[in-house]
């Protein structure tokens, strides 16, 4: 039978463990609002383009197409 001292040593990498997978899987939610919010603003940032261009001036739109495009390429949406 195994003794009293592996249990508790098994038990308390256990918890070890859960305490570690916990505080990655609260970081990877943190990350995932993160790239939400730079996702929300670069299609922010290409609404603004797009606006901009249908006004009539194309390149007063570069600076927030650009900046779309370099935020997307960043996150990883855009090759």
């Amino acid at each position: 039978m195994t003794a009293p001292r592996d249990l508790a040593d098994a038990q308390a990498r256990l918890d070890a463990t859960e305490t570690a997978l916990a505080g990655l899987v609260h970081e990877n939610n943190e990350l995932r609002a993160i790239i939400r919010r730079v996702r929300d603003h670069a299609r922010w940032q290409r609404q603004m383009a797009n606006e901009i261009r249908s006004a009539g001036h194309p390149y007063d739109a570069l600076p927030y197409a650009d900046t779309a495009t370099a935020l997307e390429r960043i996150i990883g949406d855009r090759p």
